[in-house]
């Protein structure tokens, strides 16, 4: 999971300091999940790169006028979206991009098996379960759960209330709950993702 009081001061270290190396530590722990996060709205990684690529020129170039900034994260991943979505806006000129249509393998980040202290085996049933939710369902369970995001964060990313993504993620811990109930129990699951806590 993403910590967001390392993000903030690698971030505001690049805005006030022109520091190089934090800007480089910080592209290098977000560019994974914000490529992800890309690739499932322009349904390519290569674009997604080249996307996330931009975001953080893009940051560079802007540092001075970035110091405002109070939640760095919400930030990337709105610039991240904004982009994913103008870019496929540009190659499907008479298609509306929406985050609707999100190609939700493209989301698939397995979490990391030996730090949580569960079986490979275990985190592949979770990650089918995960994947077997709605589109929509499935991104914010991933933001909130893998991410690190915020409830509120969540729904300014994604434009919705704070109580849509509420609803949403305990339709999915209901669902991957269920989904793999044979095998672990509801403690385990909550563990996994850290429900609750």
């Amino acid at each position: 999971m993403v910590n967001n009081e390392q993000i903030r001061i690698l971030f505001d270290r690049i805005c006030r300091d022109e520091e190089m190396q934090a800007y480089k530590a910080l592209y290098s722990l977000l560019c994974s999940r914000l490529i992800h996060f890309s690739a499932s709205i322009v349904y390519s990684y290569h674009l997604a790169e080249e996307i996330v690529s931009d975001v953080f020129v893009m940051l560079w170039q802007k540092r001075r006028q970035l110091q405002h900034v109070r939640n760095p994260l919400v930030y990337l991943y709105v610039s991240t979206k904004n982009l994913s979505l103008n870019s496929l806006q540009q190659q499907k000129k008479h298609q509306h991009a929406t985050l609707d249509m999100l190609d939700v393998n493209a989301l698939s980040i397995l979490p990391d098996a030996e730090h949580n202290l569960i079986s490979a085996e275990v985190s592949l049933k979770i990650e089918q379960a995960i994947c077997s939710l709605p589109a929509r369902c499935q991104l914010i369970f991933r933001l909130v759960k893998l991410d690190g995001l915020k409830y509120n964060e969540v729904a300014t990313l994604l434009e919705i209330s704070s109580k849509t993504v509420d609803a949403q993620l305990a339709i999915a811990v209901k669902k991957i709950t269920q989904a793999i109930r044979l095998d672990l129990s509801t403690d385990q699951v909550n563990a996994y993702y850290k429900i609750g806590q």
